[in-house]
């Protein structure tokens, strides 16, 4: 829940960005057929509605670049209302195992998720509004229910409302106030028709949707007020087009006349469906609209709409990464999983980025020779693989190594396996020295993870050579080949935290155990 969350809260980041753009957009072109400035909101209900997205220099992003990765500044704005405060016991090692096996822990695991109860938040404000919203159309089709059908007409008559509508979806029929002379029920016909014939009906209820998505965004609030009223200006200058400039007064006049009879308790996103939200201060809007109203020709107006969308779609788009930035946020993020365990020897859990690399324990190799990453993060008797490939950090990775054919991994493994735990070693996205993005398997290592019940374990091997896992110990015992890093714990004595580090001599195998209970090595068997 809480991913789905942050993934609608990143899509309202850049939906307000085009929100922005359009309402900007729509001051600039004020004066322009609204038939034209409709289409500008196709781009904000793109962004709030699809998280797809692309890069691009002239992102407003780029602008607020503070550092070398905006994209890290969209994440961290969305951690800020959802921060990371679920202990293990809430995360599915599944989900560890998958993010490179990188662990953290905090040194106070708090018993709540907060970070879940804004989603829960979030979730309860939209089962509300659409609770609201059946609610009131359920009571306006019952309230419909004695409408009339005019004969030869195909609209329907109602004493029961105060305006006329479009209700419906596949089938949406047109609703009018009785009491209309022959010259409003003509021009008001019209206009409820040119509301179908543009799917205004479909568009108001995508609108309403979108709204109940990001019901936490004012601005999209201001938007779905923003673009009814442009619909409805649409549909106005449609029926002037159609019938003449000389029944502009008349016109007014009606619109002006309903809005004061017309009923307050049925504004807003209650009648959304039925397509009737305008308030007094956007009949005067509509009023000034056709007072002002004129004609543009067809090649103007597509000059337009391309520039509207295009600048739109481009200001709202994700800031540009290049190669440089790429590479820098992958060392900050390895850096950021990384120092914690020097410093500290502990394993923590870590939402890292997904697609980082591995976190080896040690300090980044940046300026070896290929001979020489493989002396410090493999053993260089073992065969590589064809495929082979340095990250930026100097770890092999390949797309076809498989763990199982190292045999003391494969040993280890299937020890693993008779313990009960689930072992892994997926692909994953690492850059390259050039900076590109390789997606493969880390060579020499495998992780292994095991739920018990609220408690959880996750076990890191990999082969390293004796002189990196000397970095990895602060303080040790030697003990028949084996380096054993004391274990720790800390916390409160419900939900303590372990960690163990193990180095063989005589394989090169490393191992990190940690979890919220204490893992018994020695009688599983391991580096017997």
């Amino acid at each position: 829940m809480k991913i789905i969350f942050l993934n609608v809260l990143q899509m309202s980041i850049y939906g307000s960005i085009a929100i922005m753009a359009v309402l900007i957009l729509r001051k600039l072109f004020h004066r322009l057929p609204k038939k034209v400035v409709c289409l500008f909101w196709l781009v904000p209900g793109l962004r709030l509605l699809c998280p797809l997205n692309f890069n691009t220099i002239f992102s407003v992003m780029n602008v607020a670049k503070l550092s070398d990765s905006t994209e890290i500044k969209v994440d961290e704005a969305s951690n800020a209302v959802i921060p990371s405060f679920s202990a293990v016991p809430h995360t599915t090692m599944n989900q560890l195992g998958n993010e490179a096996g990188a662990l953290s822990v905090s040194e106070s695991t708090p018993l709540f998720d907060l970070g879940m109860i804004v989603a829960l938040i979030w979730l309860a404000g939209i089962v509300f509004l659409l609770i609201y919203l059946a609610v009131r159309t359920f009571r306006m089709l019952d309230m419909l229910s004695s409408a009339k059908k005019v004969s030869g007409k195909r609209y329907y008559v109602s004493d029961k409302i105060d305006t006329s509508f479009v209700l419906g979806i596949l089938h949406p029929r047109i609703y009018m106030q009785s009491g209309l002379s022959h010259e409003e029920e003509s021009y008001i016909l019209l206009h409820e028709r040119t509301h179908v014939r543009n799917k205004d009906h479909i568009t108001r209820i995508i609108g309403v949707l979108t709204v109940c998505l990001h019901w936490f965004n004012p601005l999209v609030w201001i938007a779905f007020a923003k673009m009814c009223t442009d619909l409805e200006m649409r549909c106005d200058e449609a029926v002037i087009e159609q019938m003449g400039l000389g029944i502009k007064m008349e016109y007014c006049r009606s619109m002006v006349n309903h809005a004061l009879e017309r009923s307050t308790t049925s504004q807003g996103l209650s009648v959304a469906f039925s397509g009737d939200n305008c308030s007094g201060r956007e009949i005067k809007m509509r009023i000034k609209n056709l007072i002002n109203y004129k004609k543009i020709s067809k090649f103007t107006a597509l000059l337009v709409i391309i520039f509207g969308l295009t600048l739109t779609a481009v200001l709202s788009a994700k800031a540009a990464v290049s190669s440089k930035d790429k590479a820098s946020d992958s060392a900050q993020v390895t850096a950021a999983t990384q120092a914690p365990v020097v410093e500290q020897d502990v394993a923590v859990v870590s939402e890292e980025k997904e697609g980082a690399p591995v976190s080896v324990p040690g300090n980044l190799n940046l300026n070896l020779s290929d001979e020489e990453c493989l002396e410090v993060y493999g053993k260089e008797e073992l065969e590589l693989p064809d495929d082979v490939v340095y990250s930026d950090e100097g770890r092999p990775y390949s797309k076809t190594y498989d763990f199982t054919t190292t045999p003391i991994l494969k040993k280890l493994s299937d020890i693993c396996k008779e313990s009960g735990f689930e072992v892994d070693n997926s692909d994953i996205e690492y850059l390259d020295r050039e900076g590109n993005i390789q997606t493969g398997r880390e060579l020499y290592c495998f992780w292994a993870y095991k739920e018990n019940g609220d408690e959880t374990m996750l076990l890191n091997f990999y082969m390293v050579s004796e002189e990196y896992a000397l970095d990895s110990f602060d303080e040790k015992e030697v003990r028949d080949g084996l380096w054993i890093g004391e274990a720790d714990n800390w916390g409160d004595d419900d939900n303590n935290w372990y960690v163990t580090r193990i180095y063989d001599t005589r394989t090169g195998v490393m191992m990190d155990a940690s979890g919220t209970y204490p893992f018994d090595w020695e009688n599983s068997g391991l580096f017997d």
